[in-house]
C-alpha cells in the first residue's frame, strides 16, 4: 500500500447486523490486495516512482461491471515523488459526449511526512461532501481521526458524521470510534476495536467489543516469513480466507469458505507486467462451488507513468 494511505475498518457496533460484519471481514481482503502490489523477481536496483497510474475495470467470462465490482468506476490516481498518494480522480465514460470525463475525487494533504487531512468531492457536483482530519501523537502515532460531513460545501452534521479515538499499550492498538445520533443529536459510541500487532508491525488479531466488554467477534491473521498475509478467520460467519502468491510477491489465489454460507468462492490471479516488475493488466477469475450467477472475470488495466 502507498505510504501515507490510510486503512480504515468499517465499524460493527449500534445498529449494524450481519451484513455489516460481511462487508468488515471483506475490507480485510481489499486491504491485501492493495497491499499486494509487488515490483517483480528481479527488478532493477534503481527505479523510478510511480508518477500517475490510469486505472480501469472490465467485466470478462460474462461478468458485467458495476459499483459493488471493487470500485465499479475507472480512477486516475497522482502521487507525490516521495511516493505518497496526491489526488484520485473518477473517470466516466459520457455517452451522449462520446468521450471520457475526469473529475476530481479525493485530495490528500501532508503535514511533516504525515497525512493530516482528506477532502472527498462529488464527481458530478464539484462539492466538498466530506472532510477527514488525523492527528498524531509526539511518537507520531495516529490518536483521532475525525469524519466531517459537508453538503454545499458547509459543515453538516449527520449519521455519517463520526470520529475515532486511538490508544496504544504495548503490541495492541484501540479503536473508540462515535457516530452521530441525529435524534439525539450528539456523538455515541458504535463500535470498540481492540488491534493486535507482532514484531513486524503486522496486525495478527481484531477482536469487537460491545459496550459491556464482552467480545462480539474476532478475526485472527496468520502471515508467512516475507510478511504477506496467508490466512484470515473470522468468528463472525465461521469465515476462513486462505491467500497464495506468485514469484513476484503478488496474489495469485483467495479462497473463501464459511461454515455458514455452502458457497466456496476461489479468485485466481495472473498479471502482465511492465519493464519495471510493475502489474499493468490484473485477471481476476472468480469460480464458485456450488456453480451460481456470481462467477466470471474481472480485467484491471494499469497505465503508469513514472517520475524521471
Amino acid at each position: 500500500m502507498k505510504a501515507g494511505v490510510v486503512s480504515v475498518s468499517l465499524p460493527i457496533g449500534r445498529g449494524h447486523k450481519k451484513y455489516d460484519m460481511r462487508k468488515k471481514t471483506t475490507v480485510f481482503t481489499s486491504m491485501f490486495l492493495l497491499c499486494t502490489f509487488a515490483f517483480g523477481q528481479n527488478p532493477p536496483k534503481i527505479k523510478p516512482q510511480i508518477k500517475t497510474e490510469e486505472i480501469t475495470y472490465h467485466g470478462i467470462d460474462e461478468r458485467p461491471i458495476n459499483r459493488v465490482d471493487k470500485q465499479g468506476l475507472d480512477q486516475y490516481k497522482e502521487y507525490n515523488v516521495d511516493g505518497t498518494i496526491s489526488k484520485i480522480y473518477i473517470e466516466e465514460f459520457d455517452k451522449t459526449k462520446g468521450k471520457t470525463s475526469r473529475n476530481l475525487n479525493e485530495t490528500y494533504f501532508y503535514e511533516e511526512g504525515k497525512l493530516y487531512k482528506i477532502e472527498r468531492i462529488g464527481s458530478i457536483t464539484g462539492d466538498k461532501y466530506e472532510e477527514i482530519l488525523f492527528s498524531y501523537n509526539e511518537q507520531m502515532q495516529l490518536t483521532k481521526k475525525i469524519e466531517n460531513q459537508y453538503k454545499g460545501n458547509q459543515l453538516d452534521l449527520n449519521q455519517l458524521s463520526a470520529y475515532t479515538d486511538y490508544f496504544y499499550k504495548g503490541n495492541s492498538e484501540i479503536e473508540k470510534r462515535y457516530e452521530y445520533d441525529e435524534t439525539k443529536k450528539e456523538f455515541l459510541l458504535a463500535s470498540i476495536l481492540i488491534k493486535i500487532f507482532d514484531p513486524n508491525k503486522n496486525m495478527i488479531q481484531e477482536k469487537t467489543e460491545d459496550f459491556d466488554g464482552n467480545i462480539s467477534g474476532i478475526v485472527n491473521i496468520t502471515y508467512d516469513n516475507l510478511n504477506k498475509p496467508i490466512a484470515l478467520e473470522s468468528s463472525y460467519f465461521k469465515e476462513t480466507i486462505s491467500y497464495r502468491y506468485n514469484s513476484h510477491g503478488d496474489l495469485e489465489e483467495e479462497k473463501n469458505k464459511s461454515e455458514e454460507r455452502p458457497t466456496i468462492e476461489t479468485s485466481s490471479y495472473s498479471y502482465v507486467y511492465d519493464n519495471y516488475g510493475n502489474w499493468i493488466e490484473q485477471k481476476q477469475i472468480i469460480k464458485r462451488n456450488p456453480r451460481d450467477e456470481f462467477e466470471g472475470g474481472l480485467l484491471i488495466k494499469r497505465k503508469i507513468e513514472y517520475y524521471e
